[in-house]
């Protein structure tokens, strides 16, 4: 069999110019058991539907009648082996950044800054050439369908995108670490399915990108619900082929979040682990604070009598 992968991708926005691509890769040989695992799930979700295989996954059709769907669907892919792969673009900070917005300036006809959605593309895409190279494989990638009914094909949405995708891979367009060779030889296919074609991966990574655009909106009240799933996506986050307990880089090659000099720690998504050591440091530093306020500090540092 050939070792060949397919990237499922979908995009999603949030309330507070929050945009994600995302979705998972898995192996082509899973592709039947996603489909029915999915078909499993639709039939619990939608039981007493008579036209329940047709249903389409979206998180506001089925979150308010089967919550735990959310879980379910991420258990999906830990079952397939699949990997997610995202970039988080925070829209506001990149127009702080670059003191400028996306589009044409008049007076001399081009914009300064690329495209957010090509930004994220070209990020998503790097890392899964680097997943493929790893694996000695080849790999699709599959974007859900973009263009409204009837649309001029020259000027749509998925035009525009088939076309940046191919520059990404004809001349490294945005690719700041892999060489045109290793984007050439890995990506073997691009295509764009529409929604009524229901493709459970498709499915699948429409509700990633939209869990992981809610998780870091931070205009949204805090959700425990949407926390738990976050932490299931994020535990399935490409790694770079590197063993986790040695090196945890899931931020670089699974979720990567954009404009990188603004990733402050309040601003990131940081695990329950990871808050829990912060949250021990500011302690031990607000016991030193009250150590140096007593006018003994000097001597309580010499004899080593400060402690966490």
């Amino acid at each position: 069999m050939i070792n060949e992968y397919t990237l499922y991708l979908d995009e999603s926005k949030s309330v507070d110019n929050i945009f994600v691509i995302g979705g998972f890769a898995c192996h082509i040989s899973r592709e039947n058991e996603i489909e029915e695992k999915l078909a499993a799930l639709k039939n619990k979700v939608w039981k007493d539907s008579k036209n329940k295989d047709s249903k389409v996954f979206h998180a506001t059709d089925y979150i308010k009648r089967y919550p735990q769907a959310f879980v379910d669907l991420i258990k999906i892919v830990r079952e397939v082996d699949g990997n997610i792969f995202a970039t988080v673009i925070k829209l506001d900070e990149l127009v702080e950044l670059f003191g400028t917005s996306f589009t044409k300036n008049e007076k001399i006809n081009f914009a300064l800054v690329d495209n957010p959605f090509n930004i994220a593309l070209e990020k998503v895409i790097e890392n899964y050439t680097h997943y493929l190279f790893y694996r000695n494989a080849y790999g699709k990638t599959i974007y859900e369908a973009r263009n409204a009914e009837g649309q001029q094909w020259n000027v749509s949405p998925d035009f525009l995108l088939k076309k940046d995708y191919l520059r990404i891979i004809s001349n490294n367009k945005g690719i700041t670490y892999i060489n045109d060779e290793a984007l050439k030889l890995c990506n073997t296919h691009f295509s764009v399915r529409k929604k009524k074609e229901d493709l459970a991966g498709l499915q699948i990574a429409d509700n990633i990108a939209y869990i992981i655009a809610r998780s870091m909106s931070h205009s949204l009240k805090e959700d425990n619900t949407i926390e738990k799933i976050f932490d299931e996506i994020f535990d399935l986050a490409y790694n770079g082929n590197f063993k986790r307990e040695k090196k945890d880089l899931r931020h670089f090659y699974g979720i990567r979040i954009l404009p990188e000099m603004f990733r402050t720690i309040p601003m990131e998504r940081k695990s329950r682990e990871q808050i829990k050591y912060y949250n021990h440091m500011i302690k031990a530093l607000e016991k030193q604070i009250k150590v140096l306020e007593d006018p003994n500090s000097k001597n309580n540092f010499i004899q080593g009598e400060i402690q966490e």
